[in-house]
């Protein structure tokens, strides 16, 4: 590699969205009224690695070249013969978080290749587009233009390609953007970011109120207090392939396969409140792995602590739409408080 392309790269510095003090409630208003503003658009916020391709190359956004960790993404890119181009994303595994990606992003190529063999191959999620195909720098313009020009990119040289399961268009959304972010967490995402429409890509900065990161910020400790049964009924389609049947009231039905195995639906955790043990919510977010070892040993998890995060409180002062993120091993039942808005 020359050091020009080495120099170059390190002077187009990702652009990336700001944060605000989550204490600020004059901040975080503002940033929650962006959700209803037509000046914003918001698009999903993804957990991995921040990466950016010029031409069949990827680096880190600390300009460190990973190019040999991906191959996949590496051959698909140096096929397509478009050295001016430059593309702004991230590295993920869906459904997995950053610090399952950095197995990857972190490791020597042959390592990082290895495990994705095993593992399934890294995706690469893309937001905008700097420079086209042709060389045409875009950074001026305005981010929905951008957006158009990337779009059209992705329809022409992405879509019904093989690399089309790897290589995604970051969902966004100009309209319902409160509901888009609520969904979000509550599916346990990340989040969104929310990009005003007419902002320029700034390079190597992180301008405030043009590109904002809105997530979920909250999190809690609860202790397992007992366990809510799995739903029974199977509410899919494919029921000819269903493998999970199961007699029911003396029918054979197809049933959830969490009813199946006889695993737990879902943990019952609670907190003190005023001095007194009481059921806070329930909670899922849990790997099939752990509900299957909780299931065969309930007796056992009854008190251990969980971190769990969640959108928000309630008026009640309920955690709305929490989720198991991990045991907190150091911390006892006792020391789990709560404060609720109405008495239990």
């Amino acid at each position: 590699m020359s050091d020009a392309f080495l120099d170059f790269v390190s002077k187009v510095g990702a652009m990336k969205p700001a944060t605000v003090d989550d204490t600020d409630e004059k901040q975080m208003d503002k940033l929650h009224k962006l959700l209803l503003s037509p000046d914003y658009d918001a698009e999903e916020k993804i957990d991995g690695c921040h990466y950016m391709t010029f031409g069949c190359r990827l680096f880190s956004t600390e300009g460190v070249e990973k190019t040999n960790n991906y191959p996949h993404l590496r051959d698909f890119f140096l096929h397509l013969q478009m050295p001016n181009l430059i593309i702004d994303g991230e590295i993920n595994f869906p459904g997995k978080t950053s610090q399952y990606v950095t197995r990857v992003t972190g490791a020597a190529p042959d390592q990082a290749c290895s495990f994705q063999e095993s593992n399934g191959y890294v995706h690469y999620t893309i937001w905008d587009i700097l420079r086209t195909p042709k060389g045409t720098w875009l950074i001026n313009q305005p981010y929905r233009e951008r957006r158009a020009i990337l779009e059209q990119f992705y329809a022409q040289f992405i879509k019904g390609t093989s690399l089309e399961s790897y290589i995604h268009l970051v969902d966004r959304r100009t309209n319902g953007k409160k509901e888009f972010f609520e969904e979000l967490i509550a599916a346990g995402r990340e989040g969104v970011v929310l990009k005003k429409v007419d902002s320029i890509y700034i390079m190597g900065k992180k301008p405030k109120w043009q590109w904002m990161k809105l997530k979920q910020q909250d999190e809690a400790d609860f202790f397992i207090s007992g366990y809510e049964p799995p739903k029974a009924e199977y509410g899919g389609k494919n029921i000819a392939d269903w493998p999970y049947w199961k007699d029911v009231d003396g029918e054979m039905k197809p049933v959830t396969k969490f009813y199946y195995m006889n695993w737990i639906g879902a943990l019952e955790l609670s907190a003190y409140v005023n001095g007194k043990p009481t059921v806070v919510c329930t909670c899922s977010g849990l790997t099939e792995s752990m509900r299957e070892s909780i299931s065969r040993n309930k007796q056992a998890f009854l008190g251990r602590v969980c971190k769990v995060t969640f959108m928000e409180k309630t008026e009640a002062g309920y955690p709305r739409h929490p989720r198991f993120t991990q045991f907190h091993e150091s911390k006892r039942a006792e020391e789990c408080t709560w404060e609720l808005a109405t008495e239990v």
